[in-house]
């Protein structure tokens, strides 16, 4: 029962992600041009701000990562 179940797992996570995605997909879907601009500029003082919080090391773990 117990393999089932970290079995089970896994698998309701990947569940779980594929109903966020088509949630998110239908929500911007939905968006007004002007919404969907809005969204775009927030996401990227969001990633900006994200980017000016990281360590040198940081920024070279995610160049390293984006490289591959």
């Amino acid at each position: 029962m117990s393999i089932n179940r970290a079995q089970a797992i896994p698998e309701e996570v990947e569940r779980q992600r594929v109903l966020a995605r088509q949630r998110s997909a239908t929500r911007k879907a939905t968006l007004t041009p002007e919404q969907a601009e809005q969204q775009r500029t927030v996401a990227r003082e969001r990633s900006a701000s994200r980017r000016a919080s990281l360590t040198t090391h940081e920024i070279e773990r995610q160049r390293a990562l984006t490289r591959e």
